[in-house]
């Protein structure tokens, strides 16, 4: 009788990694990205966070600023800035244009993530690596610092 238990309890968590498991490729974060960029394009800063991993918006964007989604989205954008940029927070508002320059996932590595190039209405050009991660229930979504 317990080698079945062990059986079963054996066949149960491979089942559940089974299930989230899925095939995440370059393909899968360039369409992630550009659906956050088309939400933001259009000023649906409530369906950008759809994008993001929920235990990041409910530490982040609900506890720390208080349900602030405009801040929340310019600082992560902000937070991500590639190097060789000055560090600035940018106004949603002010950006024209947006889009995807390259791409990369390794999901086993824990390394997922699209760079975008920001273009800003006032001619200032840079670009922002928006890393993601797969959550709890194996989606991938976006993720930045806390605090």
């Amino acid at each position: 009788m317990r080698k079945l238990s062990i059986f079963f309890f054996a066949m149960m968590l491979m089942a559940s990694v089974c299930v989230n498991a899925q095939e995440f490729k370059k393909s899968t974060v360039k369409g992630i990205a550009n659906g956050f960029i088309s939400e933001l394009m259009q000023g649906n800063l409530k369906g950008t966070l759809y994008f993001f991993d929920p235990s990041y918006v409910a530490e982040q964007h609900d506890d720390f600023l208080e349900g602030r989604t405009e801040q929340f989205v310019a600082e992560f954008l902000a937070g991500n800035i590639k190097k060789d940029y000055y560090a600035f927070t940018p106004q949603l508002d002010r950006i024209k244009s947006m889009k995807v320059k390259k791409t990369y996932c390794d999901v086993e590595n824990d390394e997922i993530y699209a760079d975008v190039q920001i273009l800003m209405d006032y001619g200032v050009k840079f670009v922002v690596r928006l890393q993601m991660r797969v959550t709890d229930s194996g989606d991938l979504r976006f993720i930045g610092a806390v605090g």
